[in-house]
């Protein structure tokens, strides 16, 4: 579930590239409407699998649900806002290697979870490849104040990253998958509708434009994150986090085919040793990982 969450977030770039040729729509624009979007379809899969059942939880979890929902769309937009500033190269390694760190951190810290040895080796030849990978891609604008906000932005983007993977593992095994996103999206939606509209959000899209933005939504939003929610709940946080390290080597293919980005022999050489520490940690015995896994499950609140 969750390499395939990994897959398909790395078609994320592709689309929005494409989709910004398409229409005069900005990086607000576009994570509103995916959310929005996104979230209408969420309660519709929610509701058919839960009924009535979607909305009947704790008020503490729904608030939990509805925080991550707006995290969500805030470390997209910081994101997309530094991409600006600093180019992808610097806003991919701040931001997608940052959060396994903060993860690993996190997960040491709060809930006593020690890092195996396999885990360790899959962290650092990830993280590693990751930096290989887009080392190839040239820097942004070059200018001082812009570098600076532009690494405050990714710091803060890795940081929303780490947070929604630490909190949404701690809840994943209470909750049927679906639940979190039914909630989580609307919430983010709502939160950031105001944004959107101050910037003058406009619904006068061409018929591609408004298939990318279904495409966002349909496949990155909605079922990458439903594949992501479902493999929380058996995989680590830390685990995760280091999985769904392989968007930036499906976009960086992908960019090489469609837009004759071509990747180089150390781009070539990274994405080899991110693949490998990826096999390390999804292929090898992970017996020495589940009695980490274990207590986070351990919640005495069923399935439901």
């Amino acid at each position: 579930m969750l390499i395939g969450t990994g897959v398909i977030w790395g078609t994320i770039g592709i689309a929005t590239k494409y989709l910004f040729r398409e229409s005069d729509l900005d990086a607000v624009s576009v994570s509103w409407l995916r959310a929005a979007i996104a979230g209408l379809i969420c309660i519709a899969l929610g509701w058919r699998a839960l009924g009535g059942r979607l909305f009947a939880i704790t008020k503490r979890d729904f608030a939990i649900m509805a925080l991550l929902g707006v995290i969500l769309i805030v470390y997209q937009f910081f994101y997309a806002a530094a991409l600006e500033r600093i180019g992808i190269s610097a806003t991919t390694l701040i931001s997608l290697c940052g959060a396994p760190v903060l993860v690993v951190i996190a997960s040491n810290v709060f809930l006593h979870v020690r890092l195996s040895r396999r885990g360790g080796m899959a962290l650092v030849g990830s993280l590693i490849g990751t930096v290989m990978l887009v080392g190839w891609q040239s820097g942004g604008t070059g200018e001082t104040r812009d570098t600076v906000i532009g690494v405050a932005l990714s710091v803060a983007s890795a940081a929303g990253v780490a947070t929604h993977v630490f909190v949404s593992r701690l809840i994943a095994g209470r909750h049927h998958f679906t639940r979190p996103l039914a909630i989580g999206f609307p919430a983010g939606a709502l939160f950031f509708a105001p944004v959107a509209f101050g910037h003058g959000v406009s619904l006068d899209l061409s018929g591609t434009a408004w298939a990318l933005i279904l495409y966002l939504a349909i496949g990155p939003s909605t079922i990458a994150y439903l594949m992501y929610q479902r493999g929380l709940q058996d995989v680590t946080a830390t685990d995760a986090s280091i999985v769904t390290l392989l968007e930036p080597l499906v976009t960086a293919i992908l960019a090489a085919f469609l837009f004759d980005e071509r990747l180089g022999l150390l781009g070539w050489l990274g994405a080899l040793l991110l693949v490998g520490s990826i096999a390390v940690l999804t292929l090898s015995p992970n017996s020495d990982d589940s009695r980490y896994a274990a207590p986070l499950l351990a919640t005495g609140e069923p399935i439901s």
